[in-house]
This record gives C-alpha cells, structure tokens and sequence, in this order.
C-alpha cells in the first residue's frame, strides 16, 4: 500500500512540475491571451480527459458500490466502537456484560422451556 501512495504521490508532483514548466512556455510563447488560456486549460485536463476515457473503456469500477458481506463489516464495526466506548466509560462495560449475561439466560430458559415441552 505504501508503494501505491509513494508512487500516485511521485506521479502527481511531476505532472504539476511538467505541466507547470510547459504553461509557462506557452505564456511565454503566444502572444494572445484568449488563445494562452485556451492552450493552458488544454494541457491541464489532457491527464483527466485519459483518465476519464481509460475508467469507461476498461469498465474499471472504482467508484460503484460493491455487495459486501453486510454482517460482518457491521459487526466488527460495532466491536470496535463498543472497545472505544468501554474506554471512555468504563462503569458501563459491566452493565452491558450483564445485560448480555441476562438475555444469554433467558434464551437458555426458553431454550430449556422448549425442550421440556417436546419431550412430554
């Protein structure tokens, strides 16, 4: 992953340093100003237009939505956010373990109470 950022990060710094040297030769260059802007704005979005055209051909899909297994990702979120408020509010972590305890038992019972009935 790093090696990804260093080089999105390289790449960027020469197209700013590469587009920078080559507006400044067209400033430098055309003697009317319509026809400077125009050129400039050009070779600043050449790169997005490829990008652009390279998405669509390629159908890379960066940016939809993909199904994911909904559960879990919820489920380690909601782990992770419960440890970040047990840190922050200690005295509720062992009311929630007792709720949790309660509603383990009362399962159990029910569990148990089926059981029973099944087997008369």
């Amino acid at each position: 992953m790093e090696k990804l950022l260093v080089a999105s990060v390289l790449i960027v710094l020469l197209y700013v340093f590469i587009n920078g040297v080559i507006s400044k030769e067209i400033f430098l260059w055309e003697p009317l100003l319509g026809k400077r802007i125009l050129l400039t704005v050009v070779v600043w979005l050449i790169p997005f237009l490829g990008a652009i055209i390279a998405y669509k051909i390629l159908n890379l899909n960066w940016f939809k939505n993909r199904k994911k297994n909904v559960t879990n990702e919820q489920s380690n979120i909601s782990g992770a956010l419960l440890e970040v408020d047990s840190i922050f509010n200690p005295g509720q972590r062992h009311v929630i373990e007792q709720k949790q305890k309660k509603h383990s038992e009362q399962t159990e019972d029910v569990g148990e109470d089926y059981q029973n009935k099944t087997s008369l």
